[in-house]
C-alpha cells in the first residue's frame, strides 16, 4: 500500500508506534470548542507519507497538522461521513489544499481519488467525492493558505501554533520525490 507511517522522533520514544499496526492514521481528536464549521478536528500525531503509483510522488504530512477529514457540508454526512474508509486520502487532500501550490489543484484532486482508490474506497463512493471537489473545492483551494498559521497544533495539550516553515516550502518541488515530469493528472 502507498501510504507509510514516517517512524516519530526519538523523543517520543519509538515504544510510542506499536510496529504491529501496520500504516496507520495517528490522530488526536480535538475539543468541541476546535471544530471547523461543525466538523470534528484532529492534529496528526504521526507524520506519514503517500506515494502516488502513478506519478511516483511522495508527499508527506507533516507531524501537527490539524484536519477536519472530509469536508462533507452537513446535509450530505449522512451519507458520506468525514471519517471512513477515506480518512488518510481525505486528511492528504487537505494537506495539499492547504499548501495551495499555484497550478497544483487538479494534481491535488487526483491525488485524492487515486488514494481513495488505494484504500478500498468503493468506486462509486470516491467518483462522488471525488467529483464533488473538483466541482466545489475551488474556493478552499485558494482560501486554505490563510488559514496557515492556525493550521497545526501540538497533540500532547490541543492548543494551535504556527508553524517553523512556509507553506512553499512543501510545494512539489521540495517532496521526498515529486511527480515525474510527464505526469499530468
Amino acid at each position: 500500500m502507498p501510504f507509510v507511517t514516517l517512524q516519530p522522533p526519538v523523543e517520543k520514544g519509538l515504544e510510542a508506534y506499536p510496529q504491529m499496526m501496520p500504516k496507520p492514521l495517528v490522530v488526536a481528536v480535538l475539543d468541541s470548542k476546535d471544530e471547523k464549521e461543525g466538523r470534528t478536528c484532529a492534529i496528526v500525531t504521526f507524520a506519514f507519507r503517500y506515494i502516488h503509483p502513478a506519478s511516483g510522488a511522495q508527499i508527506d504530512v507533516p507531524e501537527g497538522y490539524v484536519t477536519d477529514f472530509a469536508s462533507i457540508p452537513a446535509v450530505a454526512r449522512g451519507v458520506f461521513p468525514p471519517f471512513g474508509r477515506h480518512a488518510k486520502a481525505a486528511v492528504l487532500h487537505d494537506w495539499l489544499y492547504l499548501i495551495g501550490e499555484p497550478g497544483q489543484r487538479a494534481f491535488a484532486d487526483r491525488i485524492f481519488l487515486d488514494a481513495m482508490k488505494d484504500l478500498g474506497v468503493s468506486r462509486p463512493r470516491r467518483t462522488i467525492m471525488y467529483q464533488t471537489v473538483r466541482l466545489g473545492g475551488g474556493g478552499a483551494y485558494t482560501k486554505e493558505t490563510a488559514t496557515w498559521a492556525k493550521a497545526f497544533g501540538d497533540w500532547r495539550t490541543g492548543d494551535r501554533r504556527a508553524p517553523s516553515f512556509t507553506a512553499d516550502a512543501h510545494y512539489q518541488r521540495r517532496w521526498p520525490v515529486p511527480p515525474r515530469p510527464d505526469y499530468r493528472p
